[in-house]
């Protein structure tokens, strides 16, 4: 653990860190915003929607971090970048997002849109780490 700690306290003060912050609170919004509509009002269930909205977060995140926090890493193909990112946010939004709001919402009884939030929050410090280690690594 003490790595990531290190690793957290050397780039806090990074312009990127705050980069993040915000597409990821784009992202948050984008999340919550399909989730809610498609469950309200397409009616398809929380947990198929969750899917959708989750995609949707992680297509307009990866366009917002590629063109905006981590453009000057722009050596890589568009579409290399786009698998990484899909491969290490997946992963977080798949095992803090989805299944907690699963769980949270089935198990625990929490409302959907809450147990939503609580796994975007859990994914979030994984997300910037790996996506600045290697989705979007400086090559140099």
């Amino acid at each position: 653990m003490q790595p990531i700690s290190n690793y957290i306290k050397k780039n806090l003060r990074d312009p990127r860190v705050l980069k993040f912050a915000v597409v990821g609170g784009s992202g948050v919004l984008v999340n919550m915003g399909v989730l809610y509509l498609l469950t309200h009002y397409a009616r398809i269930h929380y947990m198929v929607s969750s899917v959708f909205a989750i995609e949707f977060s992680i297509l307009t995140n990866f366009l917002l971090n590629n063109y905006w926090t981590w453009r000057d890493r722009m050596g890589k193909s568009f579409f290399r970048k786009l698998l990484q990112y899909h491969i290490s946010v997946g992963v977080s939004a798949v095992l803090a997002n989805w299944l907690l709001l699963v769980f949270l919402t089935e198990v625990a009884g929490i409302y959907y849109l809450i147990s939503n939030l609580i796994g975007i929050g859990v994914g979030m410090l994984f997300n910037f780490v790996l996506n600045d280690l290697w989705t979007f690594r400086h090559r140099g």
